[in-house]
């Protein structure tokens, strides 16, 4: 309605733009964007910038969405130039380029987020699982830790560090009671809904010893992982059964999702 009686309305644009990224729809989201960028793009006040960039980041987020990474980063630093600390266009910008592989440039992004804004929980999460695909698991711990503070309602810090914890190769990282404490948290706090946490308390309980809990726990994420048709964690999961009734631990540096 707001578009049928206002002309040029990049507001209307821009919302009903969400609307169709949350059903899924992609192109229609991107089209309401770009015509809210067109829109802005006329408004050449500075006092202008801030709204310019907050849309050409939802453009870029959509467009990461339907894979087009290369469009995306265009107007990521479209928005990163209309408002040079826009700590939100970094750390989206990142997520873009973890997902693509290209982990330092992700890296980066997330220390500038930090910079902007050092207590950003979220951030300190993926700079923790950047690290770690890095290889730099005691770096990636201090911000695990950094962001359970921040973020105490927050599972996945919890499982990310409890799952290093639990299966780091390196025996100077590993701690079996930490894991199965930090992994029960994150368990506790998605409900018991999250089969790849499941799958996390289970490796903890094997590092513990507590193997007939491992299996127990597994199989319990087995079940859940395919009722929600996670083929790949239930594949998974079946493998760390055969180790946990062997009564061996899991180690694995990659994450349990």
């Amino acid at each position: 309605h707001a578009l049928a009686v206002t002309s040029d309305n990049d507001l209307a644009h821009n919302n009903l733009a969400y609307l169709y990224t949350d059903r899924g729809e992609l192109d229609k989201a991107i089209s309401h964007f770009e015509a809210a960028s067109r829109i802005r793009s006329r408004k050449l006040d500075p006092h202008y910038n801030v709204g310019s960039a907050f849309v050409q980041m939802n453009l870029a987020d959509a467009l990461g969405l339907k894979g087009q990474a290369d469009e995306a980063m265009l107007h990521y630093e479209e928005a990163i130039k209309l408002v040079p600390n826009y700590a939100d266009a970094y750390y989206n910008r990142g997520n873009i380029l973890f997902a693509n592989g290209r982990v330092d440039e992700a890296i980066a992004d997330w220390e500038k987020t930090l910079q902007i804004q050092p207590n950003d929980a979220d951030a300190h999460t993926c700079l923790g699982n950047a690290l770690l695909r890095q290889g730099l698991r005691t770096e990636a711990i201090a911000h695990y830790e950094k962001a359970m503070v921040l973020a105490p309602e927050d599972p996945h810090s919890r499982n990310n560090i409890a799952w290093l914890l639990a299966t780091s190769s390196d025996a100077t990282i590993r701690d079996g009671a930490k894991a199965v404490g930090f992994a029960n948290e994150a368990v506790q706090l998605s409900g018991g809904r999250e089969p790849s946490f499941l799958r996390t308390l289970a490796a903890a309980y094997a590092e513990s010893g507590r193997f007939s809990e491992a299996v127990a726990a597994a199989r319990q994420a087995s079940v859940i992982a395919t009722m929600q048709g996670k083929t790949k964690l239930a594949n998974s999961l079946e493998k760390d059964l055969v180790l946990y009734r062997s009564h061996l631990p899991l180690r694995e540096n990659s994450f349990s999702n």
